[in-house]
């Protein structure tokens, strides 16, 4: 479902003060918007990249022999919940959801720092 813009028609002329108002909010956002389309594919690669995460623990549950019924009890994670995060479906999840998890399948997690230019 892609999203509609829908037009909106003024009944009354802008003001010149108005416009001059308008044009400034739009020449401010051209300006932001190369920085703010930088950020959203960092903040995408990154989703991606937990998604990865959560999709290698599944297939370490699963070449254990652990269902999800089994790590829920070893997580207290409720099973859905579970499930959505190895199929990359909820991507709101906390540090600790995550360690938990890992250390269901004898994992543990780790974190790194990269130079914002690495990215």
């Amino acid at each position: 479902m892609g999203r509609r813009i829908q037009e909106t028609v003024r009944d009354r002329h802008l003001t010149a003060d108005e416009a001059a108002k308008y044009r400034k909010i739009r020449e401010l956002v051209a300006e932001e918007l190369p920085e703010l389309r930088t950020r959203a594919r960092i903040q995408l690669r990154e989703i991606r990249e937990a998604a990865e995460v959560f999709q290698e623990l599944r297939k370490i549950r699963e070449a254990q022999g652990l269902s999800l019924g089994d790590v829920q009890r070893l997580t207290g994670i409720d099973r859905s919940a579970l499930s959505k995060l190895e199929r990359g479906e909820r991507m709101n999840f906390t540090v600790d959801t995550l360690t938990r998890y890992a250390a269901a399948v004898g994992k543990h997690v780790l974190f790194q720092l990269a130079d914002a230019s690495e990215t």
